[in-house]
């Protein structure tokens, strides 16, 4: 009986250092087992009392502690079942918490992707105002650069309308110019024919006469007489090709007054003398008459 006490107090001890892990799930069980422990004790205590007391009762108790160890042995099975249940629980606790690892180190990623997500759409969404505000900026300067274009626009098709008019009015003068001109010479020839050629005729057919390069109008802008000669000033000179021996022809609207042979040339006047003038019947060279020359005049 003492041997098995020991045993019996043996196995109670492994089977309660291997239920500590499951403390909490057995808590009640280890209770009851105690219990049991304690019952078991009181019972061998009185079992000793009794083999000492009653030699003739070991059979019977011998009967009865055969039957308390296959209870135990029952019972140990029990334990070592819940043993393994616990070892079990264990394990799965155990791969419980890896995986609660493996999803916390997963979600600790997913959290820095997501951080840096935010701060990427952070940074884009600045980058985005800015250059938002960059092109509202440039379209209201458009919108100014278009404004003052139309207007710019708006004033050159005015200018152009008025460039228009000008040109139109300027092809009426050239046009009444080149009328003049045709009269003009066929005054110069009939009054050639009827009184012969002037002393600037017998000039020009002497070559002192220069040919004009191109075709200028000028006004008279003074007139100055002698004896010997009258001399007129013209609002045009070098700065406008005017040459020394150029012959010009004096009108006075679609009338011919004379000629005006270019004797002296400034940068922006000549003066020259006046032939064929005919103050009685023509009219008299006077200021605000009009000269022209036509290129390869002579």
């Amino acid at each position: 009986m003492h041997i098995l006490t020991k045993v019996f107090v043996v196995l109670v001890s492994l089977l309660a250092v291997a239920l500590v892990p499951l403390t909490a799930v057995q808590s009640m069980n280890q209770a009851a087992l105690k219990q049991q422990v304690k019952d078991k004790e009181g019972a061998v205590g009185t079992a000793r009392r009794e083999l000492d007391s009653e030699r003739a009762l070991r059979a019977k108790s011998e009967n009865d502690t055969a039957l308390q160890v296959k209870d135990l042995d029952s019972e140990k099975n029990r334990l070592q079942s819940l043993v393994e249940e616990g070892s079990s629980r264990v394990q799965t606790l155990e791969s419980d918490l890896a995986q609660t690892k493996i999803s916390l180190t997963t979600s600790q990623q997913t959290l820095s992707v997501m951080t840096e997500t935010d701060r990427a759409k952070t940074e884009l969404t600045r980058t985005l105002t800015e250059e938002l505000d960059t092109q509202r900026s440039l379209v209201t300067d458009c919108e100014k650069v278009r404004i003052d274009i139309e207007q710019k626009l708006g004033k050159t098709d005015s200018d152009l309308r008025v460039a228009q008019e000008a040109v139109g009015d300027l092809k009426e003068q050239v046009a009444s110019l080149s009328s003049e001109k045709t009269k003009t010479d066929q005054v110069v020839r009939d009054y050639s024919a009827r009184y012969g050629t002037t002393g600037a005729d017998t000039a020009a057919a002497g070559g002192s006469s220069v040919v004009a390069d191109r075709d200028l109008t000028a006004r008279i802008v003074n007139v100055r007489r002698t004896d010997d000669a009258v001399y007129a000033e013209i609002d045009a000179g070098s700065r406008d090709g005017v040459k020394q021996g150029w012959v010009l022809t004096i009108g006075d609207g679609s009338r011919f007054i004379g000629k005006l042979r270019i004797t002296s040339v400034d940068v922006n006047k000549a003066v020259g003398t006046v032939d064929l003038e005919d103050a009685a019947g023509r009219g008299p060279v006077r200021v605000g008459q009009r000269v022209t020359v036509h290129r390869g005049q002579q």
